[in-house]
């Protein structure tokens, strides 16, 4: 067994969510346990319209007709001061040090950014939303932490989510003086989850109960006999 669990915002989301939900996600390939990944056509649209501004913004290619409400947030982004950057993958490893994001052995955490603007001392961090609004501090101030380790030159750092279909943004904004209380609020969850990993003790859990079944792919699978109601998702 590794030394470690991988993780990234996703899975310390789902852990929080219930133990045994991310177990059924990480069970090894073959497993009576795991759960294969599946992608719902919401995270399908998602992705399309991500591959879209991705390719407005880092290539030029023009926005397919259904996506021509987007091309001012392009404008926009193209005309902004410095460095653009999409789809930007980063990993740390153990010692908070960058890697190679696909350093199997290596990186402990990972991020994408949907599109990184860095300007001097001075970074923006967007992450496209197309669904319904939900916001997650966490998934910003992750995103954040890992920023201010990548680019030593960057002091302060801007976050947001983009929600694409409902015209608005939520914001929020980080120093660098202010890591290691970042990283304060985000580790001890992340402790909880590897102590998990060291011992493959993954408890039942749900945080919403019921709710948290209900939208459980273990649950739909029919793999979790400890889940408080049926599938509805």
């Amino acid at each position: 067994m590794a030394a470690f669990l991988a993780w990234s915002h996703s899975r310390r989301n789902t852990y929080l969510q219930c133990p045994r939900q991310l177990w059924h996600m990480i069970a090894p390939k073959g497993h009576s346990d795991r759960v294969e990944f599946e992608q719902t056509k919401p995270m399908r649209d998602g992705q399309e319209v991500d591959n879209a501004l991705t390719a407005r913004i880092s290539k030029g290619t023009p926005l397919e007709p259904k996506y021509a409400p987007y091309e001012p947030i392009c404008q926009m982004v193209i005309a902004a001061p410095g460095q653009k950057f999409t789809q930007m993958q980063l990993a740390l490893d153990r010692s908070f040090k960058p890697c190679g994001y696909k350093d199997w052995d290596t990186a402990w955490i990972r991020v994408i950014y949907d599109l990184a603007i860095i300007d001097g001392n001075h970074a923006v961090l967007v992450d496209w939303k197309n669904g319904k609004i939900s916001v997650n501090d966490d998934q910003l101030r992750l995103f954040a932490a890992v920023g201010f380790h990548q680019f030593p030159e960057i002091e302060t750092i801007d976050v947001s989510y983009v929600w694409l279909t409902k015209g608005t943004t939520t914001d929020d904004s980080y120093r660098r003086r202010d890591l290691p209380d970042m990283w304060q609020a985000l580790l001890p969850d992340v402790e909880r989850m590897q102590a998990s990993f060291k011992a493959n003790h993954w408890p039942a859990a749900p945080k919403n109960g019921k709710n948290t079944c209900a939208y459980c792919g273990a649950n739909k699978a029919g793999k979790c006999k400890d889940a408080l109601g049926a599938y509805k998702g």
